[in-house]
């Protein structure tokens, strides 16, 4: 069975990110047309025309020519490669691509652009006859090979007629980094959508055109996601201590029982930080899973799905943590949430949730299960994790000021 990639794309269901190829934040960036080297004339424009302008007639030739090889389900290498230079030539303006030696199938910019090809037959993660070589590779492998080996070339391109593959130097053997696209989905259920993106993402102008390799669009949009992310990460682990911290206060404040009991010995307090940090991620989970639309199994009831959303989910807690007027001293959201972390211990038909267990078991949580926690300790825990914007140490209205 082949690998399935870890990152999928949600608002792009034809395409899927395996590893740390670019930050996903970067490529939401870039399909907002909002990153650097985004300009009509960065993509070689013709005057007068829009990035939706080509991206529109792109993927109308793109279409063509693949509607033309889809027609060929026995398609071998001389067909497939075929498919390829014209798909890149006249859908991506790969003016430029021309044949190359063995194990490549073309290249553009002087072997800049690298780009490996396979029959549909072969998987792209599976030895395949086709690549010439003095050993039998997969085309994924070859051109791994070729971008780690070779200076003249940073990033690259592999096909199987069926997939599109980015990809970038990478000497690690046991963490691949790559983009799929599936070129079927693309092109055979018109996703405009996934299209867009990949064009923004692997247009030859992408690549560079002069100086060393790490001179274009893609190093650059790839190194700017890593340091956001980095930076990103720093600053969720500072805002997961403060919303530890107000959890805690609040709870501690709201029952002087549990504080004297949490007080009395170390254990007890470690016991009570554990199940606070439990609690934190839970509300992580949720909040990834929803914006995700993962939580739901895809054949779960409509009305029970539409009754969680609206009474019941991290998304409407979220939204409340916006408004002020909602950090008040009643206790129900969080009672509100319990309910949530019981139907995902046990499964809930009405809600539509899956029984997950682990995270949500019961027993894991014995002392914050029967505590109660005012609304303004659990909206302000909310607004830190939920909403990364800087330190935000001013809650909602600081979020106002800036232009939420």
């Amino acid at each position: 069975m082949a690998r399935r990639p870890v990152t999928d794309l949600v608002a792009w269901p034809a395409l899927a990110l395996e590893g740390s190829l670019i930050a996903p934040a970067m490529l939401a960036l870039v399909a907002r047309e909002k990153a650097d080297d985004q300009r009509p004339e960065d993509y070689k424009l013709r005057k007068g025309l829009t990035l939706r302008d080509e991206i529109s007639l792109a993927f109308r030739a793109g279409q063509a020519h693949w509607r033309d090889f889809a027609r060929r389900p026995d398609a071998g290498p001389q067909a497939t490669a075929r498919f390829v230079e014209n798909l890149l030539r006249e859908a991506f303006g790969f003016e430029d691509i021309a044949p190359a030696a063995a194990p490549l199938a073309f290249a553009a910019g002087n072997g800049r652009a690298p780009v490996v090809v396979v029959p549909p037959s072969d998987a792209l993660d599976r030895r395949s006859p086709a690549i010439s070589s003095d050993r039998p590779r997969s085309a994924a492998l070859a051109l791994q090979d070729h971008l780690n080996a070779n200076g003249d070339a940073l990033w690259g391109l592999a096909s199987n007629g069926a997939l599109l593959r980015l990809m970038r130097d990478n000497a690690s053997l046991t963490r691949p980094e790559y983009l799929d696209a599936d070129l079927a989905r693309i092109f055979g259920d018109e996703d405009v959508g996934s299209f867009a993106l990949l064009w923004l993402l692997v247009h030859r102008s992408r690549f560079g055109r002069a100086g060393p390799p790490a001179n274009c669009p893609l190093e650059r949009w790839r190194e700017t996601g890593a340091r956001e992310g980095i930076a990103a990460r720093d600053r969720l682990a500072g805002q997961v201590t403060e919303a530890l911290a107000i959890l805690g206060s609040g709870f501690l404040a709201s029952d002087p029982g549990l504080r004297a009991r949490v007080w009395a010995a170390d254990d007890a307090r470690l016991g009570f930080f554990n199940e606070l940090l439990r609690l934190v991620y839970r509300l992580i989970f949720l909040m990834v899973t929803e914006d995700r639309d993962l939580l739901h199994p895809p054949d779960s009831d409509l009305p029970a799905r539409q009754l969680y959303e609206t009474g019941y989910s991290i998304t409407r807690l979220r939204a409340l943590a916006r408004r002020r007027s909602a950090w008040d001293g009643h206790n129900d959201r969080y009672e509100g949430l319990k309910i949530v972390f019981h139907a995902l211990a046990c499964g809930e038909p009405r809600l539509a949730l899956p029984a997950l267990g682990g995270l949500f078991d019961p027993v894991a949580m014995p002392t914050l299960t029967s505590a109660t926690l005012p609304n303004r300790a659990l909206m302000e825990a909310v607004w830190r994790l939920a909403y990364l914007r800087g330190r935000c140490r001013h809650g909602p209205g600081q979020l106002a000021r800036d232009g939420e």
